[in-house]
Order: structure tokens, then C-alpha cells, then sequence
């Protein structure tokens, strides 16, 4: 941060809180994408076993249409599925438990720059020192704030999520982060 003093202190039970909620919300994200994948290939495993019926063709003993081809099939597919389901638990995931570990979250102030997008209806504030990075805010809570007023931001120290957003005289009620190009 340039320009900015900021403090390292420990999480409190609301930002524990708050992260376990952002941690539920990528574990959805991540269990919904990947779950169908290899539900879809263990079922594919199934309706081509020998006995199995495939669209009118019962599968016998011995086939070498199916039964040869499905191992490399699920092999190939399986591999790939598992490959970006390793990156993306590492991208989503694994960050939530070392910030769990690490217990500590950034805390300093920046003056607010506002923007309202009326195309996505979005009421945002310009991330201090971050290009292409916002925090959203409830219209309520955009309306009360004045271009230059001083606020105090809480983020987590490793996956950088906004965990509190503070005024001199009132607490916001969940500021996120917004970017465009997600």
C-alpha cells in the first residue's frame, strides 16, 4: 500500500464470521462445478458394464466397442477434471484455511472516491491503491457517504477479502469486493 499506514491485528469473531460465510460461498461454487463432472463419469462407468443396457444395446461380456474404450475414456476426462479441481481448490479454497491460520487481517484509512455504474447497478467505492478494483456498497450505506470522507477498511491479510468498512460514525453492512473483469 502507498501512501497508506496500516495496522495488522487479530481476527475478531465477526470477521471469523464473515470469512467462514466466504468460505461457504466458494465451497458451493467449487462443489457445484466439479461434483457433476465426476458424478457424470461415474455414471458413464456404470452403463458400461458388461450386462449394462446403452440406448437399446445390452453390453455383453467380452464387447470391445465399450468396455475397451471407457477406461481411457474416464482416464483421459478423469485426469483433466482432476487437474483443474487440484487448481482451482488451491485458488478458492486453500487460501480460506491460511488465513485461518494466520488470524491476523489489515486495517487502515483511505479517503472514499465513489462511483455509481448505472449499466450493472452497482454502487462502488475505488479501491485504494488497487487498479480495476472496487468495493461494493448497499445504496443505502453509497448515499451516506461523501466524496472524501475518511473510512476505515478492514481486509484478510491473505486472500485480501473486505471484511469490515468503517465511517467515523457507522459501520457498513457487507462491503464486498468488485471488480469488471471477473
Amino acid at each position: 500500500m502507498t501512501n497508506q499506514e496500516f495496522a495488522t491485528k487479530p481476527f475478531s469473531p465477526e470477521d471469523q464470521a464473515v470469512l467462514r460465510k466466504l468460505q461457504e460461498k466458494a465451497w458451493f461454487t467449487f462443489l457445484r462445478l466439479y461434483l457433476p463432472l465426476f458424478l457424470a463419469l461415474i455414471y458413464v462407468h456404470y452403463k458400461m458394464q458388461p450386462g449394462a443396457t446403452f440406448k437399446g444395446y445390452t453390453i455383453q461380456r467380452g464387447d470391445t466397442s465399450f468396455a475397451v474404450v471407457y477406461p481411457y475414456f474416464a482416464s483421459f476426462f478423469g485426469a483433466i477434471f482432476l487437474f483443474f479441481m487440484i487448481k482451482d481448490f488451491r485458488r478458492l479454497i486453500l487460501p480460506f484455511f491460511k488465513e485461518a491460520k494466520s488470524g491476523k487481517k489489515y486495517c487502515f484509512e483511505f479517503v472514499a472516491r465513489k462511483y455509481q455504474d448505472i449499466l450493472y447497478d452497482k454502487c462502488l467505492l475505488f479501491y485504494p491503491d488497487k487498479d480495476n478494483l472496487y468495493i461494493e456498497v448497499a445504496k443505502e450505506d453509497f448515499e451516506n457517504i461523501g466524496n472524501g470522507e475518511a473510512l476505515y477498511l478492514e481486509t484478510a491479510c491473505i486472500t485480501g477479502e473486505v471484511l469490515a468498512l468503517k465511517s467515523a460514525d457507522r459501520i457498513f453492512k457487507n462491503p464486498s469486493e468488485f471488480s469488471f473483469s471477473d
